[in-house]
């Protein structure tokens, strides 16, 4: 897995390329953002961006923006000092998949790019699923970065991540959709699983990592209202720690890519204090 790091304060860096490296990934550094953009581009590809917000020229939320334009399948993780719910929905909302606030832990961070990393590559077979489930257990034990001197000990059981959805087998026949030879088909939509792909009578819909897997699972479950607390831990994991907003957001961001009128959707219903249903039968 090959991952590029952007942060400016070279302890920071230093304790996160530490520990990924422990983790055999592979790390391409950058201290800012102009370099970050360029390195993409020169050193790919590149499986997962890590990046900090607050940087001495443009910011990780521009950086996120443009690496997102230019690399839709690429998987976007922010570092975040920052506590305000805005800044989190900005960076989601600029394509992020996830963020991880500071301080954090190796735990946390290894289980969040383990988990994304599942998101994007569902070829991988159930016993390497296991291993990486285990290993992120392991690195939870690990030390907490506080920006300060030295790391310190964190809790070694907070951060275990339960398998994404891509993994599951689906179980219902659909009615007008279905699942055959890892395909579904619910119109007018086709999606692939091998491929990790969407296509809209026909044309590709460009989709992030996380946007795919939230649309499969919807897709899946077609007629059915699915939860907000369902989908957030089919998506991101059982011990994910962030908001329900980021549902919310990604929402939004695939009603902007497949719906004719976003305000008023076709496909993706909200059930008002509960989640999403994709509408069995939509048309626009």
């Amino acid at each position: 897995m090959r991952i590029l790091l952007l942060e400016d304060e070279e302890s920071i860096r230093g304790f996160v390329r530490i520990n990924l490296k422990r983790n055999d990934m592979e790390v391409i550094e950058a201290e800012t953002g102009e370099s970050a953009l360029a390195l993409a581009d020169t050193e790919g590809p590149i499986d997962i961006a890590l990046l900090d917000v607050m940087l001495p020229t443009i910011s990780g939320f521009e950086v996120c923006e443009q690496l997102r334009a230019r690399y839709p399948r690429m998987g976007i993780i922010m570092l975040t000092a920052k506590s305000q719910e805005e800044d989190k929905i900005h960076g989601l909302e600029l394509g992020a998949d996830d963020y991880v606030q500071k301080p954090f832990s190796p735990g946390e961070l290894i289980a969040r790019i383990k988990s994304l990393y599942r998101r994007m590559k569902p070829q991988l077979d159930d016993q390497e699923q296991e291993v990486g489930a285990a290993s992120e257990s392991i690195a939870a034990s690990e030390e907490v970065y506080r920006g300060e001197a030295a790391p310190i000990a964190a809790p070694t059981s907070a951060f275990n991540v339960q398998r994404p959805i891509e993994e599951q087998q689906p179980t219902m026949n659909y009615g007008s959709g279905g699942f055959h030879h890892q395909e579904l088909h619910v119109q007018p939509f086709r999606l692939s699983v091998a491929e990790r792909k969407l296509w809209k009578q026909g044309k590709e819909i460009i989709l992030t990592p996380t946007e795919w897997t939230l649309v499969r699972l919807l897709m899946e479950r077609v007629g059915e209202s699915v939860s907000r607390d369902h989908i957030l831990t089919e998506v991101w994991g059982r011990y994910y720690v962030g908001d329900l907003k980021v549902v919310d957001v990604n929402i939004r961001r695939i009603r902007q890519k497949i719906e004719k009128n976003p305000s008023d959707p076709a496909f993706i219903e909200t059930v008002w204090g509960y989640g999403y249903r994709w509408k069995r039968g939509g048309d626009e």
